[in-house]
């Protein structure tokens, strides 16, 4: 008979340790993906205005980053969370009496929030894969916007005179320069210089005008863009974190695998 509902037989200082390399491994994971923003942002991996990358490239690390300190800082309770089955085990059902009925649901709620926590990370990798995916239709779907847009104001100001007048004016310089023999060669389809304004009708070089020189108030869709693209990182960061913590929290605890199957606790042998 045991005089408490203590730790079974087998001593913490017997039960086999946890990888070391394995903690290692997620916590290195866990700031890479902090810091993964910054090469992914600025090499261009992922298509972005120029603008909004200089933003992206300071605020999502930044918010990352402080997504990792909030989820250290709360490793003691989302410890609690995911190890209460194992270390306050509620009791088993009377088989000879009707459990009641909030006792059920709170069994339930324990059970349904093991569970959840158990697939979280799962589903915060998918969310990130589906992030990634939204964001490419979506800025593809701004840029193409935005594209239009320019065609339109073109447009406009042809109309209204500005374009012609321009033409005047390079015409006028072609009568006062020396006329050159042969004809200059044309820039290729999609390559625009830094200055100039791409003919509407080369829609690759809109595409290139328009993502270089459009400003954050020009951008369609800047909110929508942003959440998709910091959702991306964030979510892949929470599950990695969620892994290493819980990782951390085992050996904390002092849980052998042993425990984390069977249960920490014995009550049936307390009360005996």
């Amino acid at each position: 008979m045991r005089s408490s509902p203590e730790v079974e037989s087998h001593s913490l200082q017997g039960m086999p340790g946890y990888s070391a390399a394995m903690r290692r491994a997620l916590v290195f994971s866990a700031v890479a993906v902090t810091l993964l923003p910054i090469p992914v942002t600025y090499f261009r991996i992922l298509p972005a205005y120029g603008v909004h990358a200089w933003f992206l490239l300071f605020y999502t690390p930044f918010f990352c980053l402080l997504t990792l300190c909030y989820l250290f800082y709360v490793r003691d309770s989302l410890a609690r969370a995911m190890f209460a089955n194992v270390l306050d085990p509620p009791p088993s059902p009377d088989p000879y009496y009707q459990e009641p009925l909030g006792d059920r649901l709170k069994r339930g709620v324990r059970y349904l929030k093991g569970a959840l926590l158990g697939i979280l990370p799962a589903l915060l990798v998918i969310t990130s894969m589906y992030c990634v995916s939204r964001y490419l239709a979506a800025i593809n779907e701004s840029v193409a916007l935005a594209a239009e847009t320019y065609v339109e104001r073109s447009a406009a100001n042809e109309e209204v005179g500005a374009v012609p007048e321009v033409r005047g004016r390079f015409d006028k310089r072609r009568s006062v320069e020396p006329s050159r023999p042969g004809k200059e060669p044309s820039a290729p389809t999609g390559v625009v210089a830094p200055d100039s304004l791409p003919p509407r009708s080369d829609s690759m070089a809109v595409r290139q005008y328009v993502l270089r020189t459009s400003e954050i108030d020009d951008i369609p869709r800047v909110i929508e863009l942003t959440v998709l693209y910091m959702g991306a990182f964030v979510a892949l960061l929470i599950a990695v974190t969620l892994m290493a913590l819980k990782e951390y929290a085992k050996e904390a605890l002092g849980l052998s695998e042993h425990e984390l199957m069977f249960g920490r606790y014995n009550r049936s042998g307390a009360e005996e």
